[in-house]
């Protein structure tokens, strides 16, 4: 009934990386970006452009967590946003958070 010690050594790295990764995405410091909705897959990601960023913007990945403010139906090319996100060590920042600002309505 005893594990042979390579399958335990690796039962006991997969749970390392679940429980360190689980504790870098929690303590990941969140940022807060405001721009335009440059492109978007729903619910999968968007890129976002500021004045200061190459005006294609940059991705941010959006999760079956992430919080909506507005309806997620107004998040398309051209709309303004609040974004709070955070870098949590995938390709991509992942939000947290999306506002739609009532701005956009009127651009």
């Amino acid at each position: 009934a005893r594990m042979p010690p390579t399958r335990a050594f690796m039962a006991s790295l997969v749970v390392a990386f679940v429980v360190l990764s689980a504790l870098a995405d929690r303590r990941a410091p969140q940022r807060i970006v405001t721009g335009t909705i440059r492109e978007s897959e729903a619910g999968e990601w968007l890129s976002v452009a500021t004045h200061t960023t190459d005006p294609k913007g940059f991705q941010i990945a959006l999760r079956e967590t992430t919080g909506y403010d507005g309806s997620p139906a107004a998040i398309k090319p051209g709309a303004r946003v609040t974004i709070w996100y955070r870098s949590v060590g995938e390709r991509r920042f992942v939000a947290d958070k999306v506002r739609v600002l009532r701005d956009s309505a009127t651009r």
